[in-house]
Formats: structure tokens, C-alpha cells, sequence
């Protein structure tokens, strides 16, 4: 058992002895807030809810939104926004607060604005300041849409419902084409909403501003000038009391009060809904709009970086006089306001008390929250960098030296400036150790040592340049202060460091979590120094008397097997571009584990062996002399005694740690702790090759792991201690298992080698680009890469007045391209590409994931890759000749005048633009920053989440489903309602919901957790496309399966955008989709489902496989159920013959198969005697003349006759279903065979 599923198992255990004090699940106070208007809400919190929380609450509920300046009073008293609900001397579980309009401040007047501002913009506000466009967007409302159906419990579905005479209901799925594949310009959906109501024209910081000083000493603190819908301009003055409308003009200044049609409110939107009646109607719509939204569709997204999609519409550009002023709005005349000192922020909330449970979910949600805060300016920061608007500290020195401070945050540039890593590689591995360092950060948080800290860190690449962002330690930037560096060295171990109390400091927590080795170090005088850390990790004393650790990139043991044999050229392959080849961190867990089991093995067998011998020596002892009667009994009972305790080792004998510092250029002693060191290290290494990546491959064979996208192959390398590089051993291993069922991971595997090596070429000609070239680059090698099919040779869009001998990218071709990438994928991945694998690549997943990688936003539209066929290129002939004809004609019948001059530019304009390659540069809307942060984890949260998870694998339903909801709360508190890790909580209790039939809950927490997904994630992600299935597995089963198919068919369709058709996973949605269409009685519709699951099944694992047989028994039912009895027979066949070769005939799947297979075949035979004496009588009547009219009668009428049970197979099929015995159901299958027959 690991160490991370003992503490899961000691979380389950000790849950049920938990103290009531440690509950984060409390009373719920009911408050009843009074207005000024004398109207009363109702608020839902709790006694730990801070005041400051509540408020917010109430200026976000629609009711109370037009107040954002008051304060909340008890009893008369006024309560301290800081204070927590509970702390409020007197207050009970029902009681009334007072909400008490306060007096405005310069602060209070542009906050009360800004958030006027949100309010218009609505849900998703349009704003080209930020990183991205569309950021954290949602399309779930969109989706819904009008919902026509109730939810209806199981005890009143009627199965009856299914054979209904009624018209099919239409549906998502109505008159579509299914094998039809997805097409990129539908992304986003087509009733997405993204602009709200307008209800001014315009709201403006007017230009009488700044207040004049005898105006401030009146309370005037603001004038604005807003142009309502009605057309009227209207000035206002923010003052102290409020809000009222002057006499100002944008020509003459005059802030006394408008005496006609005065005005005055202590919100401005009161005032608006006085002086404008449009404001007030369409204020209402607006409101409506935004309350049809989920609560999670309008909250921002604080406590993570929000997704942005890489497809998108073209962006529409709103005019906003007032969109300059954002930055004083915000932070006011002088920024002070936004201005933080991040380092102290972040380690004074670290230094926050976790004695008990509510003191740590307050510290961790505090700690996220800066961090992402700090991961923001940081985005900004590094933009503003890489676009030149910061001076650099440095800049005399090279430009890939330069450092730079922006916002109180430093950044320096990830590559070798100053030659530290010339022997490893130089800029190569420099961008590795940039990275490694923040998986220390990441490493370091998550242990959560006491009295050691770590800067706030980020890696943000943006246009080819890699940026790291720190929070700045006090005292850093003095001038080669020896004495700050006081563990680890410098100088490559010229001079070393071991400071008594940061070594101590760094075993009590680090060591013992990393099973980190203390290991001897030589420095250049030879002087001894016992580290645990690596030499190059550094130990520095802030001037604020903590103590950080930097450069954590060597936390982890070199991968010397890996160094060994690809750092060399041998076999035609180049040497590996850098030395800095490390371990990873989950790796070095895995192979302590393994060395432990191997341990305890040993050591139980030997302690089994010694008492075996102990009992011998016993028993020949005891043969010697007498015994009395009843010793026997006694012995056995010994020997019980004894098997009990053989398990029980002391595993605190067994020492395995690791040395950083092995195979790097740090002088060690040469002595036999070195050695065997050295040895361990090896064997780690080669644990990888040998054991790790090979478990993979089975993990992939059996479907323990499918990932769906390069990012989800990503994480599962990592979780498993692969490191990207053997991604050319893995794909080698998939290939030789020659199964089909592996056949997309093999795929997968070879297009994340060509977008990984695609990105670093893109990178590297970005990084020399000007801002008007960036667009042009990237399209023309998207040409290149991905439109070669379209025009072998595209041409680059050159900037005027250039060539393109001025352009390293512009010389590319798709043949140089491809030589060039698969040299990259050779270097990096030490793996031959085959010769088409270029050619191979899925379309739209390699672009999508290339755009990803490098920050691009495309416009969403359907890009051609083939060439034009003949008769499209006959039918373009024809067009232009036409255009022409009709162009020779206007010129012969007129003169040339402005009136022919302007008819010819229309008939210019209506010349189609054809396109020659498959991108242009109009096509790229944007370029934004790629990042990696080391956000910090809420570890109990999440041990919480996985407690719950085991407890219902091993049956405690109750206990699992109180530890998850107690983790949910947890999460909700600790990231917020938005986050990644949240989202996967609500997925997981809604899936326990669904099961226990409590569908209501179930639906709540599965919408959140598509939006949390969607927002944080991506539109697109696995997870989001997960989540929608789930929801819709869920809404049909409450009884609203239009609805359902609706969530269905928008997962599928980003489905087939990331995978395409004819993944093992996608046959068990469309075997979902096929019973919901069953449902809703589109039997045609649900077979053609059923078809392409079963094809699926049979292409992926083969004919003989057990699940194609029961894609072939589901598949049967279909086509009986459509009346296609003949197909039912063969599929049902197929199934049977399948079931009996592999299951044998006493499985029940093989007797339920045969009889179907009975019925159906009995009802084949009926059906052609049927058809023969049909065939029959029809011959007789053509033979015997009617003579009389009571013949004809006597012909007309249908023969009476009882008909045995089983010559109608379908009331078999109703009965099967239903589990009817009654006629009932047999005469409504009578008539609907009939009438299929019929």
C-alpha cells in the first residue's frame, strides 16, 4: 500500500470518530436583510461567512443589485465587514440585519460604476483588454435552450409509450445525417447569445474631470456624461450622498442640480431607471437575460487561469468611449491600488495557522487565491515584456541576459545568458531547467514544510519567448551579498554551503518526503559539505529573516541509462540535444515502493524461514522428551500465534534514499557510499525502460487509460513517471503489439512527436517576428504542415516592400517542413517517422492541439485541405466567364461615367475570392500566452475526495457519500466554484446521485460540473465532452430525453473534432444515444446508432470478440423493434454463435441470445409461408373471374382464424420488454406489426 492510499485508509477510518468542532459542514443561518424600501430578502449562509462575503451576496442577488455602497446593522449597530457572521455578539440562527445605504468615497463612487459597467455587459462582457478572446466561456445555456419536458420519476414511466400510434417528437437528432463529420465552423452554437440588451448608449467619465477643489469641499467626488436610448445627454455627478443630474453641457461647466426634471438616488441605476424610461424596461431584460444564465455561467473565474478556445467567431468590436478608463476605475489616479507586494502576501498567508480543519481550508483558500492572482499580473507582466514596454535592470548586458521588474513581480528569460548550463547544453537545457524548477516549486508546496518557503513562480511563453515570472525576495538584488546564499553553492561547487539550521529544516519534512539521501560534496579547496539537496539547489536568508529555496530543478537524480545511450551519436541518430535528463519525481515514488514490496518480501520470507527452523529445533526437542496430553492443541494454537505475527516487519529497517548529485559534475568522495549511490540510481533508470513504460503499453491494451488528446497522453506519461522524451519508446512498443485496439494510441502518440516538434520549429522563427509578421508566420506554416494536400507550394503573405529571402519562415516549403520535423522528432524522440506520417495526420485534432500549444486563436470555419476537382474547377470557369460577359455588356451599353465606374467595383466585389492555400493570415485573430504555473494543491481536500472514492469501491455507500460531500465542501471553499478539481467532484456525487435515483441532485451537480469544466478547461476538453454525455445519461433517465439528445449531440460533435470517428470509446455513446432515440420511438434513427456502435466493436476488437457479439444482440432488438426481421435474424445469429464459441451455452447472455434467436427464426419461417400463400391467392384471383358482388365481399374480408403466440414474434419482443403476460400488450403488438407489414 502506497503512502498516499494509507492516509486515504486512515481518512476512512477515522471519519466516523471525527469531533463535531472538525466539521466543515455546519448550521445554516436564515437572515432576513430589510431595505431602505422597506422590502425584506432571504439569505442561506453560515456562521463562518464573513460579513465582507454576505454583502456580496446581496449586491449580486437581482433584487439588490442596484446597491453596492452600505453596510450591514444589528440591532441598530453597525458590523464590521471583516468580522465573521458567527462572531456578531448576539446573533442567532433566524434574525433580521438592516442593510443602511452609506456615504460614497472616491473608491466607492468608481466601484459602484465599474460594476454598473459589468452589469450592461452582461454575462460574457466583450473586452479586446483581455489575454484572450472569449475567456472562460460557457455554451450550456445555449445548449439547453427551451425545455418543453418535466422530469418524471421511474414508477411513472409507462413502457407502453414506446409503441404509441403518435408521430415521432422531434429531436436533436432529426433529419441528421450522423455519419456526416463535424465541421469546425459550428463550434460555437448557433442560439449563443454573447451580447446582452443594450440599455444606454453610452456611460463616459465626463471631461469636467478631475473634480475642481471647491467642488470637492461640496462632496463632489465624479461627473459623468451618459447618452441614453432615448438620444439625451445627460451629466451626472457622483457625490457623497449619491447620484444626481447637473447642469453641465460638454461645453459649459455647471454641477449645480438640474432643476427640470430633477433627479436623485443613491445608486445610479435608480437614477438611470428615473431619467430614462427605455433604461428601466431594458434594465429588466437584461436582468432576465442574465438570470437565465446558471449562477456558474456569470461568476468570474478567480481562483484559476480561465480556458480559452482556439476556434472561435470572429470577434464583433463594440464602441465603449468609457473602455480607457478601465485602469482608473479600477485602481484610481495613481495605480496605487494595484501595486502588491506578492512575497509577503503569499508567505504571510502561508505563516497562517493549521492546527485545525477550518484554520487550513482558510489558509488554502487564501494561498489559491493570491497565487492566481499573481499568475495573472504575471501573464500581463511577461506580455509586456515580450512586446518591449519594460525597460530591462540590465541593459547594457546581451538582450538574452536582460531582467526585468514590472508590477513588483521579476522576470528574466528562460535560456542560458549568463553560460550556467554550457556543459549541459546551453539554451536547451536552460528551457528544461526553467521548467523543472517549477515542478519543484509544485513539489515543495505540496509537502508544505514548515519555516521553508518558495517564491511565486510561473513559465509563460508567448510569441517564441520563454518568460519566468518570481515573486521578488527581500534583499535579492543587493550586490553579491555572501552571505545571503547560505545552502548549496553558487559557483558549481567552487565554494559550498551548509547551513546548520536550513539542513535541519530541510530533513524534517523534504528529505523524508523526496527520500532525498545526505551525500558528502567536495568544493574546490576540498573541504567536506553534507547536503541533502543537490548543490545546485540553493538556500538563501531573505532580509526578512525567512529562509527560501531556489533552483529546484535538480530535486530529482539524473537519468543516466537514458544519458548514457542517447546522448551520444550512434545508429544514425544525433546526439540528444541537452544532458539535463532527469528523473521524475513520481518515477522515484514508484521505484521506492517497488524496492520497498521487494524488501518486505525478502524479509517476510526470511522471518518465515527462521521460525520454520525455530519449530524444527522445537519439535525435535520435544520428540526427545515427554508430553503431556493436550500439548498438541496448545502448539497449534502457537503456531497461529505465530503465522500472526510473521507479518508484522518493522518497516522503518528499510533505508532507501537518493542522491541528486550523482553523475553531475559535483565532486563526491570516491568511497563505497558514492558507489552504491550511484547503483541506485542506475536501477531507477533502468526500472523506467524496463518495467514502467512496458506497464503502460498493457494499461493502454487492457483500457485502464484511453487518453483522448495530446494533453491527456501528457498527464498520463506523467502520472506514470515517464518523462515526454520516451514517447518515441512507447510509440515503438505499440507498434510491435500489433493490436487494433491500440491502433489510435499508436496515432495519438506519433501526432503528439509532430506537434511537439511542429511547436518548438513555430517557436523558434516566432521568437525573431515583429508584431504585423507574427500572423503571417503562422499561417503560412500551417500551409506548409497541414494544407500541403491543398496547394503544394504555398506562397507566403509578405509585408509590403519585403521579399522572402528577408524572412526565415518565409523560406519554408511543405518538403523542407517535413524534413525538418521529422529531423526533430529523430532528435527529441529518437524515433524514424514514417514517410507519410506527415500526410497521415488527423486534420483538425493536429491543428487544434498546435494552436493550443502555442496560444494562436483561429477563426472558426471549415478549411479546405483537398484540392478542387475538375468540375469545380469548370464550374469556377464558367462563373468568372460569366462575370465577364456580364462585365463587356455594361461597358458596351455605357460611357464611362462615376455611375459605370461604381458598377464596376460592385461587380468586383461580387467575385467570389477564391482561396489558394487552405490558411491566410486573417484567419489568426489572435496570439496569446501559453503558461505554466505551480498553483498550489489543497491536500486534505483532495485525500478527502479520494477516501470517499475507496470507501464506496469497497460497499460503505454512506460513509463514501459523507466523505465526498465533506471533500466537496472542502474544494468549494478551498479553489471555489470554479476549478478543475472542483469539477471533478461534482461529476463524481452526481454519478452517486444518479445511481441512488435522486435525480434532481444528480442534474444540479453535473451542470455545474460541465460549466465548471467548460470555463476552466476548455470547450472541448475530455473532461467538458465527458461531463455533456453524463448530463445527458442523466436527463434521459429523469424523463427528458429531448433535452438529453440535445447534450448528446453537442458532446459528439467535439467528439468527433478531437477524435473522429471510430474510437473504441465512442461506441458506447452511440449506444447511449441509440436507446434514447428507442425512447422517443425513432426506431430508424436508433438502429442507424446501433449500426455504427457495432462497427465500431468489430473494427476495433474484432468479429469474435464477446462485446461485438453484444453489439450484435443490441442490434438485433433494434431492427426487430424497426420491423426488419430478416437483418434481427443475422445480427442475432452473429451474437449467438459468438456467445456460444466464447461464453458457452450455460451463460446467460448465450440463452437470452437463443431465444431471441428461437423467436426470430420462428417467425422468418412464418413469414415466408405467409408470403408463398399470398403469392398463391393473389394467382387464383388472377385466374377466377369475380362474377357476383358477394364474392368480392367474401375475397375482401380477412380470414379468421386464432392465431397461435408464436407466430408473431414482436408480441414476444412487447412481452420480453415489458415483462407482460397479459393480452393486453399482445394486441397493441398485433396491430403495430401489421401495420409494418402492412
Amino acid at each position: 500500500m502506497t503512502d498516499k492510499q494509507e492516509t486515504e485508509q486512515q481518512l476512512t477510518n477515522n471519519f466516523e470518530e471525527q469531533q463535531p468542532h472538525e466539521e466543515v459542514i455546519e448550521e445554516s443561518y436564515q437572515l432576513s436583510v430589510k431595505l431602505p424600501d422597506g422590502k425584506s430578502i432571504k439569505i442561506i449562509t453560515s456562521p463562518c461567512e464573513a460579513i465582507q462575503d454576505i454583502k456580496q451576496s446581496i449586491m449580486e442577488s437581482p433584487e439588490t443589485c442596484a446597491n453596492s455602497c452600505f453596510y450591514l446593522a444589528f440591532q441598530g449597530k453597525r458590523i464590521n465587514d471583516y468580522l465573521e457572521l458567527g462572531e456578531v455578539e448576539g446573533i442567532t440562527s433566524e434574525i433580521e440585519l438592516e442593510l443602511i445605504e452609506d456615504t460614497y468615497t472616491e473608491r466607492d463612487a468608481r466601484l459602484h460604476i465599474n460594476r454598473l459597467r459589468d452589469l450592461l455587459a452582461g454575462p460574457y462582457k466583450p473586452n479586446p483588454s483581455t489575454v484572450g478572446i472569449d475567456p472562460a466561456i460557457s455554451f450550456l445555456t445555449a445548449v439547453t435552450g427551451e425545455i418543453d419536458e418535466e422530469i418524471v420519476n421511474d414508477t411513472d414511466k409507462k413502457m407502453d409509450d414506446l409503441f404509441s400510434d403518435e408521430p415521432i417528437p422531434e429531436h436533436a437528432f432529426t433529419n441528421v445525417n450522423i455519419e456526416e463529420r463535424s465541421k469546425l465552423s459550428n463550434i460555437v452554437p448557433a442560439n449563443f447569445q454573447r451580447v446582452a440588451p443594450e440599455c444606454i448608449k453610452s456611460l463616459v467619465l465626463s471631461g469636467w474631470n478631475p473634480v475642481p477643489h471647491q467642488q470637492k469641499l461640496k462632496g463632489d467626488l465624479l461627473y459623468l456624461a451618459v447618452t441614453t436610448l432615448e438620444g439625451e445627454l445627460v451629466h451626472i455627478t457622483a457625490s457623497t450622498r449619491g447620484f444626481y443630474t447637473n447642469n453641465s453641457t460638454n461645453f459649459s461647466f455647471d454641477p449645480s442640480p438640474r432643476q427640470t426634471r430633477r433627479a436623485f438616488a443613491h445608486s445610479l441605476i435608480t437614477l438611470l431607471q428615473k431619467i430614462s424610461p427605455l433604461f428601466a424596461s431594458k434594465f429588466v431584460e437584461l436582468q432576465n437575460f442574465i438570470t437565465h444564465h446558471h449562477m456558474l455561467e456569470v461568476l468570474p473565474v478567480n481562483t484559476y487561469y480561465p480556458s480559452h478556445p482556439w476556434a472561435i467567431e470572429a470577434p464583433e468590436h463594440l464602441y465603449d468611449p468609457a473602455r480607457p478608463c478601465d485602469s482608473y476605475l479600477n485602481a484610481g489616479a495613481d495605480a496605487v491600488e494595484s501595486l502588491r507586494d506578492w512575497n509577503d502576501e503569499i508567505q504571510s498567508h502561508r505563516e497562517l495557522p493549521k492546527t485545525v480543519l477550518q484554520e487550513r481550508v482558510l489558509r488554502e483558500r487564501l494561498i489559491t487565491k493570491v497565487q492566481a492572482e499573481f499568475t495573472e499580473a504575471a501573464v500581463r507582466g511577461a506580455m509586456a515584456v515580450v512586446d518591449g514596454s519594460v525597460i530591462p535592470l540590465n541593459p547594457l548586458e546581451p538582450e538574452e541576459s536582460h531582467m526585468y521588474v514590472y508590477n513588483n513581480i521579476f522576470f528574466s528569460k528562460g535560456n542560458d545568458g549568463r553560460g550556467t548550463f554550457d556543459a549541459l547544453g546551453g539554451d536547451e537545457a536552460a528551457h528544461v531547467a526553467v521548467g523543472k524548477d517549477l515542478e519543484g516549486v509544485k513539489i515543495l508546496n505540496s509537502i508544505d514544510a514548515d519555516e521553508l518557503y518558495t517564491l511565486a513562480s510561473a513559465i509563460i511563453d508567448y510569441k517564441g519567448i520563454r518568460i519566468v515570472a518570481q515573486s521578488i525576495v527581500p534583499g535579492i538584488f543587493r550586490r553579491q551579498d555572501e552571505n545571503s546564499i547560505i545552502y548549496g553553492s553558487i559557483d558549481n561547487g567552487v565554494q559550498i554551503s551548509s547551513d546548520p539550521v536550513f539542513h535541519k529544516c530541510i530533513s524534517k519534512d523534504i528529505a523524508k518526503s523526496l527520500h532525498l539521501a545526505k551525500h558528502t560534496l567536495l568544493d574546490a579547496k576540498g573541504n567536506q559539505s553534507q547536503l541533502y539537496t543537490s548543490q545546485e539547489t540553493k538556500g538563501l536568508l531573505g532580509a526578512d529573516g525567512r529562509r527560501y529555496m531556489l533552483d529546484l530543478y535538480r530535486l530529482c537524480p539524473v537519468d543516466i541509462v537514458f544519458q548514457e545511450n542517447e546522448c551520444v551519436e550512434k545508429n544514425d541518430k544525433p546526439a540528444y540535444p541537452h544532458k539535463m535528463t532527469l528523473l521524475r519525481p513520481e518515477l522515484m515514488s514508484l521505484f521506492w515502493e517497488y524496492k520497498f514490496r521487494k524488501w518486505a518480501k525478502t524479509k517476510t520470507d526470511e522471518i518465515k524461514s527462521e521460525k520454520e527452523a525455530a519449530k524444527a529445533a522445537a519439535v525435535e526437542d520435544a520428540s526427545n522428551s515427554q508430553r503431556e496430553e493436550g500439548a498438541d492443541s496448545g502448539n497449534e494454537r502457537d503456531d497461529k500465534e505465530e503465522e500472526e505475527e510473521e507479518i508484522k516487519i518493522d518497516i522503518n529497517e528499510f533505508k532507501l534514499t537518493f542522491n541528486p548529485d550523482v553523475f553531475t559534475n559535483a565532486k563526491q568522495p570516491e568511497d563505497e557510499q558514492t558507489k552504491k549511490d550511484e547503483e541506485t540510481i542506475r536501477e531507477a533508470s533502468q526500472f523506467l525502460i524496463d518495467e514502467i513504460v512496458p506497464s503502460l503499453v498493457l494499461d493502454f491494451a487492457s483500457y485502464t487509460v484511453t487518453p483522448l488528446d495530446g494533453d491527456a497522453l501528457t498527464k498520463t506519461m506523467h502520472r506514470h513517471g515517464i518523462n515526454m522524451r520516451y514517447l518515441g519508446k512507447l510509440a515503438e512498443l505499440v507498434s510491435i503489439n500489433k493490436d487494433k485496439r491500440i491502433e489510435f494510441i499508436h496515432k495519438l502518440i506519433v501526432q503528439e512527436m509532430v506537434v511537439r516538434a511542429s511547436k518548438r520549429l513555430l517557436r523558434s522563427y516566432l521568437a525573431k517576428c515583429t508584431a504585423e509578421e507574427t500572423s503571417l508566420c503562422i499561417s503560412h506554416f500551417l500551409n506548409c504542415l497541414l494544407g500541403a494536400s491543398f496547394n503544394a507550394k504555398p506562397s507566403p503573405v509578405l509585408p509590403e516592400g519585403t521579399n522572402r529571402n528577408d524572412f526565415e519562415w518565409a523560406q519554408i516549403t511543405p518538403a523542407g517542413l517535413k524534413k525538418l520535423v521529422t529531423q526533430q522528432v529523430l532528435l527529441r524522440f529518437r524515433y524514424k517517422l514514417q514517410e507519410d506520417a506527415i500526410e497521415q495526420l488527423r486534420f483538425l485534432p493536429t491543428l487544434r492541439e498546435l494552436c493550443m500549444r502555442i496560444g494562436a486563436q483561429i477563426s472558426a470555419r471549415d478549411y479546405r485541405t483537398e484540392p478542387y476537382s475538375e468540375e469545380e474547377r469548370k464550374a469556377f470557369a464558367a462563373e468568372e466567364a460569366a462575370q465577364n460577359r456580364k462585365k463587356q455588356e455594361h461597358n458596351s451599353r455605357n460611357k464611362k461615367s462615376k455611375k459605370h465606374q461604381k458598377h464596376i467595383q460592385e461587380v468586383q466585389q461580387q467575385r467570389p475570392t477564391r482561396r489558394t492555400t487552405t490558411f491566410v493570415p486573417e484567419d489568426i485573430y489572435n496570439v496569446m500566452p501559453t503558461l505554466k504555473q505551480a498553483s498550489s494543491r489543497s491536500v486534505f481536500a483532495e485525500e478527502t475526495f479520494e477516501a470517499g472514492k475507496m470507501s464506496i469501491a469497497q460497499g460503505h455507500q454512506q460513509l463514501g457519500l459523507e466523505l465526498l460531500l465533506e471533500s466537496l465542501a472542502l474544494h468549494e471553499q478551498t479553489y471555489g466554484f470554479l476549478h478543475p478539481e472542483t469539477s471533478k467532484c461534482y461529476a463524481t456525487l452526481a454519478m452517486i446521485y444518479h445511481h441512488n435515483e435522486d435525480r434532481e441532485s444528480a442534474l444540479d451537480l453535473q451542470r455545474k460540473a460541465v460549466i465548471s469544466a467548460e470555463r476552466t478547461c476548455g470547450i472541448d476538453h475530455p473532461e467538458t465532452i465527458h461531463h455533456y454525455l453524463n448530463l445527458g445519461l442523466f436527463e434521459h433517465a429523469a424523463g427528458r430525453t429531448k433535452l438529453a439528445l440535445r447534450y448528446v449531440r453537442h458532446a459528439l460533435y467535439y467528439w468527433d473534432l478531437l477524435v473522429g470517428p471510430g474510437h473504441p470509446d465512442s461506441a458506447t455513446a452511440d449506444n447511449n444515444t441509440g436507446v434514447m432515440l428507442q425512447s422517443l420511438r425513432d426506431y430508424p434513427n436508433s438502429t442507424k446508432f446501433f449500426e455504427r456502435a457495432c462497427a465500431t466493436h468489430e473494427d476495433v476488437l474484432g468479429k469474435e470478440h464477446v462485446l461485438t457479439a453484444t453489439g450484435y444482440h443490441v442490434l438485433a432488438k433494434a431492427y426487430t423493434l424497426e420491423g426488419n426481421f430478416p437483418k434481427a435474424l443475422a445480427a442475432e445469429r452473429a451474437a449467438y454463435d459468438i456467445f456460444e464459441k466464447k461464453l458457452g451455452p450455460e451463460d446467460p447472455r448465450t440463452k437470452d441470445s437463443d431465444v431471441w434467436l428461437k423467436e426470430l427464426t420462428t417467425n422468418a419461417v412464418i413469414m415466408a409461408q405467409r408470403a408463398r400463400e399470398e403469392q398463391r391467392q393473389q394467382q387464383t384471383k388472377a385466374n377466377k373471374p369475380v362474377s357476383t358482388m358477394e364474392d368480392v365481399k367474401k375475397q375482401a374480408a380477412p380470414t379468421a382464424r386464432e392465431t397461435p403466440k408464436g407466430e408473431l414474434p414482436i408480441d414476444q419482443v412487447l412481452k420480453y420488454i415489458n415483462g407482460d403476460e397479459s393480452g393486453e400488450g399482445v394486441r397493441k403488438g398485433k396491430k403495430k406489426s401489421q401495420k409494418k407489414r402492412n
